[in-house]
């Protein structure tokens, strides 16, 4: 009868780990159910009555000890020594399990909450860009949003992604990868490496979302119909293919008729897909890989200025275009006004949709230009 009493007891304490850990009531279970065994068993051994064999089993269980009540049998005597044991094992699973019950309902509600604020903040973009893709293109986009100051939200269903294109986003971290890359010093970043995802979001001021962007709802939580561009950015140009399909037709339907879409196209015969399923610019990376590869190698001095120029995290002379109509003060300068009143080189103005190469000085801004320009402070 013993043996049958513990193997049910240990059975019900194996059921008991298997609840669900969200709240502390199935902690009570096998504590009522140790008191009724242990009243039952008493009052069957002792012959004692029931209010006498619940006293007994309250001061065991909570190891008190008056001595005024104590089992005289030997059957007695031997259930009270396992009895005791279990109860005093069972008491020190119940507070460690109520702590981590505690803990872990205490860090979901704080991680909630974060939730909460960064879902809240990205709401409130306007005029923004999507970067669907943590992956490096999509990486090296968003560090030059950032650098410019231009809001924008991370899409990525990879965690592993994710958290690899947030940390190339932490000045710490990448200062101390430059640092690295440039004097082969060992260099410890294992600090920022083991920051979370909300922490790193925390430093760099970045807003992300671990969700998939081909999904149509996760566009439109991204503010899809308030946003200033996608960047499709996935390592698979079929999803980058999606994207694009999705986002041209919500901002279709949602009233976002001039969103700009920017694609990447692994596969440089995908291009022309990207294209027709709605982007405004493909860019093949292996194209311009190739292109960088020959410039550095024919023209060196030129190639190494321009990567200095575009790559360097603390170099402020930058290669843009500035829309004249931001600017309508401008309107009437000359060319060569612009380069002695704002520091801007103006190599190209495009004009009713042509290109005016290396215009001359005395070349007269007019309101709908857009000038491209190398200059500070783009």
């Amino acid at each position: 009868m013993l043996t049958w009493i513990v193997a049910s007891i240990s059975s019900v304490l194996g059921e008991v780990k298997q609840l669900h850990r969200s709240s502390l009531l199935p902690l009570l279970f096998p504590f009522l159910l140790l008191i009724v065994v242990g009243t039952v068993v008493y009052s069957i051994l002792e012959d004692w009555s029931l209010f006498d064999s619940l006293y007994a089993t309250i001061i065991t269980i909570t190891t008190v000890g008056y001595g005024d009540l104590s089992p005289q049998s030997q059957n007695g005597r031997i259930f009270a020594i396992f009895f005791t044991l279990f109860a005093i094992g069972l008491a020190g699973y119940a507070i460690s399990s109520a702590a981590a019950v505690i803990f872990e309902t205490q860090q979901q509600n704080r991680e909630k909450r974060v939730f909460e604020q960064r879902m809240n903040k990205i709401s409130k973009l306007s005029n923004h860009i999507i970067v669907c893709g943590g992956s490096i293109i999509g990486n090296r986009a968003a560090g030059e949003f950032r650098r410019r100051q231009f809001p924008f939200v991370i899409i990525e269903p990879d965690e592993a992604k994710l958290k690899q294109a947030m940390l190339w986003l932490h000045d710490s971290y990448l200062d101390k990868r430059m640092r690295h890359y440039n004097s082969l010093d060992e260099v410890d970043w294992s600090i920022e490496e083991r920051m979370s995802l909300d922490e790193l979001s925390r430093d760099t001021g970045v807003l992300y979302m671990l969700e998939d962007p081909t999904e149509e709802q996760q566009l439109r939580i991204a503010g899809v119909h308030r946003a200033y561009g996608v960047v499709a950015a996935m390592d698979d140009d079929r999803d980058n293919t999606t994207i694009i399909l999705s986002a041209r037709d919500m901002a279709k339907r949602l009233n976002n008729p001039k969103l700009r879409i920017v694609g990447s196209a692994h596969d440089e015969t995908n291009m022309h897909t990207l294209y027709l399923a709605g982007a405004d610019r493909v860019v093949s990376p292996n194209i311009m890989g190739g292109f960088t590869l020959a410039s550095n190698m024919l023209d060196h001095d030129a190639a190494e200025f321009w990567d200095d120029m575009l790559f360097q995290q603390n170099q402020s002379l930058r290669f843009g275009d500035v829309h004249v109509r931001d600017f309508p003060h401008i309107v009437g300068w000359t060319v060569d006004e612009c380069r002695t009143q704002l520091s801007q080189l103006v190599i190209a103005i495009r004009r009713k949709g042509e290109f005016m190469h290396m215009p001359a000085p005395a070349e007269v801004i007019q309101a709908d230009d857009v000038l491209i320009v190398i200059g500070n402070n783009l």
